[in-house]
């Protein structure tokens, strides 16, 4: 990821894994294979940025896995 750049994010959640995908790639940047939260837990979404950063967030949408 470049700094100053707008980039666009999906994340893939199925079951304890989730799969990040940058700027519309095919392939995901990031996969982790172990959620600890369990594949049942349901609650809300956080955004986060490094401490010092600042952080712009725009057209989120959440859907559910069809």
């Amino acid at each position: 990821m470049e700094m100053n750049k707008w980039i666009s994010l999906r994340i893939e959640v199925n079951g304890t894994q989730a799969k990040l995908f940058l700027d519309n790639n095919k392939q995901p940047s990031l996969i982790v294979n172990d959620l600890k939260h369990g594949p049942d837990l349901s609650g809300a979404i956080g955004l986060w940025v490094e401490t010092g950063t600042e952080g712009y967030f725009s057209d989120l949408k959440i859907s559910p896995n069809e």
